[in-house]
């Protein structure tokens, strides 16, 4: 088992947490992710986590939480990342866990997720079989739209980019649930900064950013197969979080995740096409007069074929 004595992870920031004992903090050396200049634009790379998606902040948390606490048995639904990233660190805790996932799973991603021992089962409404699961077995929940310890790893990625670019103005972000929203946020009032969070959904779910972006298309599916959450748990705090901040939402096409997605490859950036979703959100956002001199885009996964 890895804990902070061998790497720091999320750990490094610690003092910010609530209380975990050393021998419970599990870290699979998460974070220090690349925050990468490209012309007026900040990209921070959280496709360079361990698992290859900004998840692994929040589940590095999550499961050191269940180790403090002697849990011993996990649930989880998921749509891909979540699921890779939560048996990886199950793995590292010896924490049996079972995987609720839909058939609609990215192909990719389901063959990584068949690599772990957790317990695969596939339905078509993982989300309620999952809860159902967890009662009837007893099993903790690590969903995290709706798990409480999920929002505090995710604050590290405001204390990064702060040591990076103290001046970041701005952050936009592909959201589905708006968990790491609301993690970047807290870090954010724990700092003291200022910063515009801007949440960026697709034309096939956009329940957050509907509420700000009535110039949108609507569309059937997206390429951006990771943003699915329809109904979001923490709605009420992602708005409070985009209002305090002075930040907005916005509603982006495949086609101008595709010129994204384009964009970045060009500049030697692969990464997935949620991660796309946050630039095309930006230029988005400039198109419509919001003007930033640093703002950061999060990258939030790697391209799964």
């Amino acid at each position: 088992m890895m804990t902070i004595q061998d790497q720091q992870g999320i750990w490094k920031y610690e003092r910010f947490f609530p209380d975990v004992s050393a021998k419970n903090r599990i870290t699979l050396g998460e974070g220090a992710t690349p925050l990468l200049k490209i012309e007026d634009i900040y990209f921070k790379c959280e496709y360079k986590n361990p698992t290859g998606s900004v998840k692994d902040r929040g589940l590095a948390y999550q499961v050191s939480k269940l180790l403090e606490n002697k849990i011993k048995f996990a649930v989880i639904s998921s749509s891909g990342n979540a699921g890779i990233s939560a048996a990886s660190y199950c793995r590292q805790a010896k924490v049996k866990l079972t995987v609720f996932i839909s058939p609609r799973i990215n192909r990719a991603k389901f063959k990584i997720l068949k690599g772990f021992k957790a317990k695969i089962i596939m339905t078509l409404k993982p989300i309620s079989s999952a809860i159902k699961y967890a009662k009837e077995f007893k099993a903790y929940n690590l969903r995290p739209s709706t798990d409480f310890h999920a929002v505090t790893g995710f604050s590290t990625i405001t204390y990064e980019i702060s040591e990076d670019l103290p001046e970041a103005d701005a952050i936009f972000m592909p959201v589905s649930s708006g968990t790491a929203l609301v993690g970047i946020e807290r870090g954010i009032i724990k700092l003291g900064k200022s910063i515009a969070l801007h949440a960026v959904q697709t034309g096939a779910v956009h329940p957050i950013g509907e509420i700000y972006d009535k110039n949108y298309v609507q569309q059937d599916h997206s390429i951006a197969d990771a943003i699915v959450a329809r109904v979001i748990p923490r709605r009420l705090q992602i708005l409070q979080a985009i209002r305090a901040s002075h930040g907005s939402g916005w509603v982006v096409t495949d086609d101008q995740i595709v010129r994204a997605y384009k964009w970045l490859k060009e500049h030697d950036i692969i990464c997935s096409y949620e991660g796309a979703v946050s630039l095309a959100g930006y230029w988005k956002a400039k198109e419509k007069g919001f003007n930033y001199k640093y703002p950061v885009c999060l990258l939030t996964g790697s391209y799964y074929i």
